[in-house]
């Protein structure tokens, strides 16, 4: 059964949660195998949800035992509904299948995203054998400015602000739909975006977009090309360029979620591969 997390039983199980949240075949995203995360960034974030409207911690309890430990935030205005830490030890079908009656109940009309490591096979099984569909299979990369050697700019490439928007905007249509960051989410937040822009012939080629997820790591959300033509001189370009701007910020980390034709690109200028991410979505 689930049940809701009291106070008391946050400290109780706060260590178990974290533990389960190391282990790749028994956690959700995001990972905190990537060595980048750590304890006290899982419990700072944890504590979240003690005082805070929409979100919440259920605890998954199984044969008089607690299994796992679920932890889900609702963007009421967005009609969105996902999850902070997925941890489960044991019986995963289960406690997945208790969290989808419960979000149907509380939820209903939302939009369900829930990601795991590819690692975590029983979840990634329930899902797609329950109606869910898989909109994500992507390569977890991380990249290290602090390490990384500047090279030349690029001259056709240009920094996105409010003013030439439109360059980015004309990119990224192709991939409004199908994820949260679409383009007006992203320019009304552009303040905390960079945003790059590989010209051809006077026109947008490509782009990449990333931003801060703490103190020295940033997260690149993502390279988009036009027509949706991968070309891997415009992708080395368009990494080096945010990897050059992550240094010159102090970065130490860039996450990078990729497919196959970037990862090879990213594997060349340093980036390491630290799992596999699998996303589904269910209208609840």
């Amino acid at each position: 059964m689930l049940r809701k997390c009291t106070e008391a039983e946050f400290q109780k199980y706060i260590d178990f949660a974290y533990g389960l949240a190391a282990d790749p075949t028994r956690s959700g995203y995001p990972s905190y195998s990537d060595g980048i995360k750590t304890k006290e960034m899982f419990i700072a974030r944890a504590e979240k949800a003690l005082s805070r409207d929409t979100e919440d911690i259920l605890l998954f309890e199984c044969g008089g035992e607690v299994e796992g430990w679920i932890h889900y935030y609702h963007l009421p205005e967005d009609k969105y509904l996902s999850t902070v830490s997925f941890n489960v030890r044991r019986h995963i079908e289960q406690a997945l299948d208790e969290f989808v009656v419960f979000a149907q109940g509380q939820f209903q009309g939302c939009e369900l995203i829930l990601g795991f490591p590819a690692e975590n096979k029983a979840a990634a099984c329930y899902l797609t054998s329950h109606g869910f569909e898989c909109i994500e299979e992507s390569i977890n990369t991380t990249g290290y400015p602090h390490k990384w050697e500047p090279v030349a700019a690029d001259s056709s490439i240009v920094r996105v602000t409010q003013d030439n928007y439109a360059l980015f905007r004309q990119l990224h249509a192709a991939a409004d739909e199908d994820m949260y960051w679409n383009s007006d989410r992203i320019f009304a937040a552009l303040e905390n975006w960079t945003i790059f822009v590989k010209l051809r012939d006077g026109k947008a080629a490509g782009s990449v977009y990333y931003t801060a997820v703490g103190d020295g790591w940033f997260e690149i959300f993502g390279i988009d090309m036009r027509d949706n033509a991968f070309d891997k001189e415009i992708c080395r370009s368009l990494l080096a360029a945010a990897m050059n701007s992550a240094k010159a910020q102090g970065g130490r980390y860039m996450t990078f979620f990729c497919g196959d034709e970037e990862q090879k690109v990213a594997d060349k200028l340093g980036f390491m591969c630290v799992g596999r991410y699998v996303c589904y979505r269910k209208q609840l």
